[in-house]
């Protein structure tokens, strides 16, 4: 009879120490929300979003839709510095938003969190910028409204007609204007009637007037 009651008590021991150790195992997944020191990033600073922004193409492609807000994406730093469970939570544009995770999930190795001096997993959230200039809202606005009365209007690059919108980077465009009426048809005969989006590159080309 005694040696079943040690036996039993030796088991319900047992029990209990591995529960405890298997507790143990479980809270090293944690993620935290709150953490004595935040994660970094080498080269981002406190901005970690302007630091992804600067990362991404934010070309005439957006900006000719007028397309801008804050991105505002959450991703997992794990204690040993990775980047995981990259997130949108609330996107301007997919193909924006996209970028915005790629973004994020090329960052490199992090300094991770830490709570009581020892790395954790912490939880990230951020929200990244895309602003548009006074001029260039405007300049979408426009060509938002010739679309709205289903008037295409017609995008010329350097002289040159091409279809559709363009992609160009920033650094290289010179101008970006829209022609209308007589003017635009005077130039660009009658496939000018909706209008005009003149692109000059910072290529030589001479403006146009």
């Amino acid at each position: 009879m005694k040696a079943s009651v040690i036996s039993t008590l030796f088991l319900i021991f047992t029990f209990i120490g591995t529960s405890i150790v298997a507790q143990d195992e479980v809270s090293d997944l944690n993620i935290y929300t709150t953490v004595d020191k935040m994660p970094r990033l080498k080269g981002a600073g406190k901005d970690v979003g302007e630091y992804v922004r600067k990362k991404i193409s934010y070309d005439d492609a957006y900006k000719l839709q007028g397309i801008e807000g804050d991105v505002w994406v959450s991703f997992v730093v794990t204690a040993q510095g990775e980047v995981t469970q990259v997130e949108v939570e609330k996107g301007v544009d997919a193909a924006l938003d996209a970028e915005v995770i790629k973004a994020v999930q090329g960052t490199r190795k992090w300094k991770p969190g830490e709570v009581n001096r020892k790395p954790v997993n912490t939880q990230m959230r951020v929200p990244v910028q895309f602003t548009l200039s006074n001029t260039e809202r405007r300049l979408a606005q426009q060509i938002k409204s010739l679309d709205e009365q289903g008037k295409r209007p017609l995008f010329v690059l350097d002289n040159k007609l091409i279809d559709g919108l363009v992609q160009i980077n920033d650094y290289n465009v010179e101008s970006i204007r829209i022609l209308k009426g007589d003017k635009a048809i005077k130039l660009y005969g009658d496939r000018a009637e909706n209008g005009v989006v003149v692109i000059t590159s910072k290529n030589g080309t001479p403006p146009l007037y």
